[in-house]
């Protein structure tokens, strides 16, 4: 199918810089909303061994809390519809699938303790997202997702939905190093038995600073060295179960560095434009190591 390329000022560009700003609107709405108390968990609100939503979006790597470790990989699955440029929209189909693997810990140096490697959990979280430039270094990003989580020790599933946006921006002015913001507003939550979970609502301010290595062939075929730190609130708690009851999740924030290519290389359907490690930290005893491929705004 051969794609039809609309002007900048065409009548469908001017509809898209008109309703672009309405795409945050409702969830706004949707955060003062979730200012109210959430009911109190239950057995099947809350999963057993990880927490429905957070397990689903965490990506890959290794998070640990109370005696649990949970491993996680996850395959982001995307297919490009129309490619997003600098001055034109574009969106894509979205098929993120998650493994997570429960007293699994890759990153001890003890192995002893693991018997067996047993898959936990499964979680699929298909999708869209839709791309807008607002200017030639700043855009923004609206997605929705609606999919499910299955734990195989306790038989219990969920349905896990969530939809949100997103902003990023570079500063032109700056190269050696470059430097870029991105914030994100999410509202999400998850139900299991037919009852309805916890909601979960976050928001999330992350920068990354990079510098350009030796060794490159041209502006355009770069490897850079970069430094990113991301905080996140939660508007409502993220909640853990625990032998006495349950834990919450108010706040994080991830501190990592990575390689950044430019331009990146395209892998199960998704541009990857960085690899690295970043360490996860929250307040409530959780902690982690997750594989960085993008800015996540």
């Amino acid at each position: 199918m051969k794609w039809i390329v609309i002007p900048r000022r065409s009548g469908m560009a001017l509809f898209l810089g008109k309703w672009r700003w309405r795409l945050v609107y409702p969830l706004l709405i949707a955060f003062l909303a979730a200012t109210a108390q959430a009911g109190e968990p239950s057995s099947s609100s809350v999963s057993a061994t990880f927490n429905w939503y957070y397990a689903t979006t965490f990506g890959t790597g290794v998070y640990q809390f109370n005696d649990t470790t949970v491993t996680a990989l996850n395959l982001p699955f995307k297919y490009t519809m129309r490619e997003p440029t600098d001055t034109q929209w574009g969106w894509r189909l979205q098929m993120p699938v998650t493994m997570a693997f429960a007293n699994l810990d890759v990153v001890s140096k003890d192995f002893s303790q693991v018997n067996t490697i047993n898959l936990s959990g499964l979680m699929v979280l298909p999708g869209a997202e839709l791309v807008v430039p607002l200017q030639a270094h700043w855009g923004l990003t609206g997605f929705a997702n609606l999919g499910g989580s299955w734990e195989f020790g306790t038989k219990s599933s969920a349905g896990v939905w969530r939809i949100g946006a997103s902003t990023r921006y570079r500063f032109p002015q700056l190269r050696e190093p470059d430097l870029e913001l991105g914030f994100r507003l999410i509202n999400s939550g998850y139900g299991a038995s037919g009852e309805y979970g916890n909601p979960i609502n976050q928001a999330s301010l992350g920068v990354v600073s990079s510098v350009r290595l030796p060794g490159a062939l041209d502006d355009a075929r770069q490897v850079r060295l970069g430094a990113h730190w991301i905080g996140t609130n939660y508007v409502t708690q993220v909640r853990f179960r625990n032998p006495a009851g349950y834990t919450e999740l108010h706040s994080e924030y991830e501190v990592g560095m990575s390689l950044i290519f430019r331009p990146g290389f395209e892998l199960l359907g998704a541009k990857w434009d960085r690899m690295g490690l970043g360490y996860v930290k929250a307040a409530n005893g959780l902690k982690g190591v997750r594989l960085t491929t993008e800015f996540p705004f």
